[in-house]
């Protein structure tokens, strides 16, 4: 009786180890943009010989009834019907439809930073917990996760608790990697790491650090002369403080900076497009994520002498056979997310899929494709991290058609910031050049067209557009006249 139990708790166990690795193989798959798939694909490839890629010939040669069960990655969608519908796609997707940058030689931002770790003096350990950081990195070199969520997440994915001032002591490494401000988890944190990594050091630099440091709040909220007092410092001196930290790079990874530091193909995960005024879903990554464990690969493959090495062999065997099953289940997982997380952004987004104009774009937040798909906002954030999706009209990235929608006093469709912002320029242009108007004129301007936000929002969404404040604007005017 008491075998028979210990027997069945044992099948347990093991079944529960099994889907936690595929859980977490899932997790850590889910955040790879298509070309990062690619590289980690091959990785396993390399290591795992019992996994091997499926050949067109095989597939071909699978039974029609097979091929009918399994996920199609490529579906339809109809505007005047929420459901999904099967579609044939005759032309697969080529790689010739992939954009890629002009530099042909280079590595990943996430293999630039992984050399720079793997030549400093640290534990394996340490080096693992680090590297493991630099994939939870966002496109732009912040690391925008809750430090908790990823010490529980690589605690299960290593079996093992882990100490909060261990994840932290992991970052600190990070943050000492090239460039300056990669690891940040606010604007704050990634000005300041730039002020100090600094090597050219003067009285300006110092007081640049303490007022990071001791007056951010004050300096957020523009309360100059405080600081100035605080610190004991003239005009001048506050003047060449601005002068200064203006110079500092709000994001590690920029545009300007992306080719030399990133240098990443852009490969779309998606493609939407349009054949008779309806929209159609393809996975692009799918062609390169069928895996399958290789038949003819067996424990007798592996040369062995004894009996010993003859159980060792097939334990060795078992355990290639688990990991790359683990690998193609979680794959499968991660395509099937994909297509219903994608289905539902399309769903939200008819407009903007169907002309390309940013200015269609709805409000929409991960809450909201959380409430649609049943996933857990984490893994929404994971799916839309890093992905981008082809277009008739270019390529975008997934997380720049997420936006909040703005308060409204009437029933009418919620406004987003890039229409409150093409509402502010359309004021400003249409205004009295010898009287331009103040950013509580606009404010009110735009309350009467039912767009209710603060003075200070106005001022924000001004000075992403590059215009001038009311006074330099007139002062603008008369240098014309």
């Amino acid at each position: 009786m008491n075998q028979q139990q210990n027997q069945k708790q044992s099948q347990q166990l093991k079944r529960g180890y099994y889907m936690s690795q595929q859980h977490m193989k899932l997790m850590h798959i889910m955040h790879l943009s298509g070309y990062a798939l690619q590289e980690y694909i091959a990785n396993e490839l390399e290591q795992n010989p019992v996994l091997e890629t499926e050949d067109k010939e095989d597939v071909q040669e699978e039974p029609e009834t097979q091929a009918e069960t399994e996920f199609d990655n490529e579906l339809m969608w109809n505007k005047d019907d929420e459901d999904l519908f099967e579609k044939n796609y005759k032309q697969p997707v080529s790689n010739e439809d992939y954009y890629e940058a002009p530099v042909i030689q280079f590595s990943s931002l996430q293999e630039n930073l992984k050399e720079q770790i793997h030549m400093m003096h640290l534990s394996e350990e340490m080096v693992n917990i680090v590297c493991y950081l630099v994939d939870e990195l966002d496109d732009d070199g912040y690391l925008r996760r809750e430090v908790g969520d990823v010490i529980d997440d690589y605690a299960f994915l290593k079996g093992k608790m882990m100490q909060e001032d261990e994840m932290e002591t992991a970052l600190a490494i990070l943050q000492k990697c090239e460039p300056a401000g990669v690891g940040a988890r606010s604007l704050h944190e990634c000005l300041l790491i730039q002020l100090k990594r600094k090597t050219k050091k003067c009285d300006t630099r110092e007081h640049c650090i303490r007022i990071f440091e001791d007056h951010y709040q004050n300096f957020v909220q523009k309360n100059f002369q405080k600081i100035k007092n605080e610190l004991g410092i003239s005009a001048e001196e506050f003047e060449n403080c601005m002068n200064y930290i203006k110079k500092l790079n709000p994001k590690p990874i920029t545009e300007a900076n992306k080719y030399e530091l990133i240098k990443e193909q852009i490969i779309p995960d998606f493609e939407v497009s349009i054949e008779d005024a309806d929209l159609y879903i393809a996975l692009t990554s799918s062609e390169f994520t069928k895996l399958r464990v290789n038949p003819e690969f067996s424990s007798q493959s592996l040369s062995v002498s004894t009996q010993n090495e003859k159980k060792q062999a097939e334990n060795y065997f078992q355990t290639l056979v688990s990991d790359a099953n683990v690998l193609i289940n979680a794959l499968k997982e991660r395509e099937t997310t994909m297509m219903k997380i994608i289905n539902v952004i399309v769903q939200m987004q008819p407009d903007f899929f169907k002309s390309g104009d940013i200015q269609e774009l709805r409000p929409m937040i991960l809450q909201d494709i959380s409430n649609r798909t049943g996933y857990d906002i984490s893994t929404i954030s994971r799916i839309t991290s890093n992905k981008h999706v082809q277009t008739p009209f270019g390529i975008f990235s997934l997380k720049n058609l997420f936006m909040r929608a703005l308060v409204s006093d009437s029933d009418a469709s919620p406004s987003t910031a890039i229409q409150v912002q093409d509402l502010i320029q359309k004021i400003v242009k249409d205004e009295n050049k010898q009287k331009p108007l103040s950013d509580t004129d606009i404010m009110n301007l735009l309350k009467q067209k039912d767009v209710n936000i603060a003075r200070r929002t106005v001022v924000k969404y001004r000075e992403l557009l590059g215009i001038p404040n009311s006074t330099m604007r007139k002062k603008e005017q008369m240098v014309l006249n």
